[in-house]
């Protein structure tokens, strides 16, 4: 897989771990997927905030239902005019 290789190669490349986050999550691999979107937050947390949305996916179809809240909370805080804010809301008023 490309994404690997890109991460060999450069370690620090936020996008290629997202990339294997996205890809984990559409395979339904959900601790692979956050795994991923967790190591792209620690290269960097404030560059692509729909990364904390779809980790927080993740987390919430692993049942993390905390840890769903902060990253929806935080993406909401990050991308204040998100298009899908009011879903978002709703979403973290119902965990």
């Amino acid at each position: 897989m490309y994404y690997n290789k890109t991460i060999e190669l450069h370690s620090k490349y936020y996008l290629a771990y997202r990339g294997l986050g996205n890809y984990y999550l559409k395979t339904k691999e959900y601790a692979n997927a956050e795994k991923y979107y967790t190591l792209a937050l620690e290269v960097d947390s404030t560059r692509f905030a729909p990364i904390y949305k779809n980790r927080g996916l993740v987390r919430y179809e692993q049942q993390k239902l905390a840890a769903a809240k902060q990253d929806f909370q935080k993406y909401i805080e990050q991308m204040p005019e998100a298009r899908d804010r009011a879903g978002i809301e709703q979403a973290i008023s119902e965990l």
